[in-house]
């Protein structure tokens, strides 16, 4: 099969599965995509916040347009902006409690639908291979930006 064939698979395969996932967490939380994908990173990460900065490039959103997320997270309870104490440019998004609880459950939405749409679509040894190429492809576009 040739490149453009495997390739145009690969990106269809994720595209249906992320469009029924982003589809059910909407229903599930009334959340959009990047909204979602925020509270995801935040529960993840150290102290349950990050820059606004770093958070915009993790979700590929310039910061201008990050900063509409935030608003419309912040608007509902879910974040809140802290500044950063040794540098006045840097402002930090951190989850509330009530951010932390939503998070956890959209966390467990995003298990349930991945394990039904993805890993017991494809049996969990192919799931891995699948996660792990992508982590591949990752890696190597970040060496190249």
């Amino acid at each position: 099969m040739d490149p453009v064939t495997l390739w145009g698979q690969v990106i269809e395969g994720f595209q249906v599965t992320n469009k029924n996932l982003h589809r059910t967490i909407a229903r599930a939380y009334d959340l959009d995509a990047a909204e979602a994908e925020a509270l995801l990173r935040l529960i993840r990460s150290p102290q349950r916040r990050m820059s606004m900065a770093e958070l915009a490039r993790q979700v590929a959103f310039s910061t201008g347009g990050f900063t509409k997320v935030a608003d419309r997270l912040t608007k509902r309870g879910l974040v809140q902006r802290a500044p950063c104490p040794e540098d006045r440019r840097v402002v930090y998004l951190e989850l509330t409690a009530e951010g932390r609880t939503t998070a956890g459950k959209v966390r467990d939405l995003v298990a349930e639908t991945m394990t039904a749409t993805f890993v017991d679509v494809l049996g969990p040894e192919r799931a891995v291979v699948v996660a792990q190429a992508m982590a591949d492809l990752h890696r190597s576009g970040l060496d190249r930006a």
